[in-house]
């Protein structure tokens, strides 16, 4: 009992999914099904109605009504199915009409199963056989995909039809009964294949779908697969340039230290206390230099793994800045460079001091680098509204040194393009510092902007949000 009203359930449900399948894939299966048997129907019925008007005049009167009426119902037929032809055509080639002709596959079915009983009906006239409805209904039932529950309300309106004729042109009670039977077997046999059809067709149109799914998800992922590898070669090709130039930098302020340290070793300037002086001073900037650089390397190497945190709380920009130039005042000092901090003192932006601290040293000690002695650096603020109402804040460091070219300008914030130009007093570097600059920014939802014009001097701006959410 319970089988029984799973089976009623599902014969009156349908889920979601055969909805979906039933409205694309049925539909255009049914239309270019609809297509063929209709365009074969018309020249059958043309050739039925040659065939059947041969040799009109010849015959008895019975047999000539007989032959009139099939090619009245010939005639109908094919004109039908020549239309029902056309408007398939149109749904095909128009898909803009498809929805309008959804039924044309069940008016198909209709016509020409009753076509076939009709003729059966007539034939009872002249012979017993209904071999005619027999095909007929099969044929109809194996070629187009009608939903189970529709199907049966069509046989029973061609059984119905059939019954009713066959009672009309069948005298003989036995036959009657006979046909009728064979009949109704008949239509339980569509109705059964008619049914294994449309559900082997919907499983068939459900595994295509997943089918179609998996390759689709291959396809992408393929094609992931390869941007990712084709990535990983570009990051890799761009650590191996880094190395590279890392490797040449680092060997130049080494090299000279442990020069340095040889010659004071052998006692070469005991003697002259200016000279000896000198040279602890280059000995100190190539160690500075060299600190400063490998500092560089630990932070961007735990930038890459992402080992570094991001704590953002309330940071003052102006004590920041002051603290970072206080830093950095020892270097300027060797070259009588003056740090004039112009920022505003009521700034303030949500972020993560450390990374802030290193963008503003890093700025602050390459502008020192590339101006020349007796020079002066400026450091100014502002603030500025973007497109959609976020308020922003500037810090410009502005140095009026050597400036770069546009080819110089180009290669900025790269790991793998070799921008490092040695600074006015010969220092040197690679320029990770920048490309540190410009990737904490970026995580701090702001930017870096540059500007600068060969022995006119360089302006590093900054942009950050005003306020951050946590």
């Amino acid at each position: 009992m319970r089988n029984l009203k799973e089976f009623i359930r599902k014969l009156y449900h349908t889920p979601a999914l055969d909805k979906l399948i039933i409205e694309k894939e049925v539909r255009k299966v049914n239309l270019v099904r609809s297509l063929m048997l209709s365009g074969i129907c018309v020249p059958v019925a043309l050739v039925l109605s040659v065939t059947y008007a041969h040799g009109i005049d010849a015959d008895t009167v019975s047999f000539i009504d007989w032959k009139k009426h099939i090619l009245i119902l010939n005639f109908i037929v094919g004109s039908t199915c020549s239309i029902l032809f056309v408007l398939s055509l149109i749904a095909y080639y128009r898909p803009q009409y498809k929805r309008s002709f959804r039924h044309l596959p069940h008016v198909l079915l209709l016509v020409v199963a009753l076509w076939g009983t009709i003729c059966t009906i007539y034939d009872q006239a002249v012979t017993t056989s209904i071999i005619g409805f027999l095909i007929i209904c099969v044929v109809c039932s194996l070629i187009l995909l009608i939903k189970p529950l529709q199907l049966v309300v069509y046989l029973l309106i061609i059984y119905l039809v059939f019954g009713i004729g066959m009672s009309q042109t069948q005298q003989d009670p036995a036959i009657l009964l006979s046909n009728l039977s064979v009949g109704f077997i008949t239509l339980i046999i569509c109705l059964a294949l008619s049914t294994i059809q449309w559900r082997g067709n919907l499983r068939a149109f459900k595994q295509r779908r997943v089918i179609k799914a998996q390759k689709r998800e291959l396809e992408e992922n393929y094609k992931a697969l390869l941007e990712s590898s084709a990535q990983l070669q570009e990051v890799n090709q761009t650590k191996d340039k880094f190395f590279s130039i890392l490797a040449h930098d680092l060997r130049g302020p080494i090299s000279s230290t442990l020069a340095l340290t040889e010659l004071l070793q052998e006692g070469m300037f005991e003697e002259d206390e200016l000279e000896r002086k000198r040279m602890y001073k280059l000995l100190q900037t190539s160690l500075f230099t060299t600190g400063k650089l490998l500092e560089n390397v630990l932070l961007w190497s735990r930038s890459q793994t992402g080992n570094i945190t991001f704590q953002p709380k309330k940071i003052d920009i102006y004590e920041t800045l002051e603290a970072n130039i206080s830093l950095l005042k020892i270097m300027a000092a060797q070259k009588d460079i003056q740090i004039i901090n112009l920022a505003s003192t009521d700034l303030s932006i949500c972020g993560d001091e450390d990374m802030i601290n290193t963008v503003f040293r890093n700025l602050i000690s390459n502008a020192i680098k590339f101006t020349p002695n007796f020079g002066k650096i400026e450091i100014v603020s502002g603030k500025k509204v973007d497109d959609i109402g976020q308020e922003h804040i500037t810090i410009a460091v502005v140095d009026y040194g050597v400036g770069m070219s546009d080819k110089t300008l180009q290669g900025l914030f790269r790991t793998d393009s070799r921008t490092a130009t040695p600074g006015t007093n010969n220092e040197t570097g690679t320029g990770l510092g920048l490309v540190l600059c410009k990737e904490f920014v970026q995580k701090h939802a702001g930017d870096i902007l540059v500007e600068s014009k060969v022995a006119e001097g360089s302006t590093f701006t900054i942009i950050l949000p005003a306020s951050r959410k946590s």
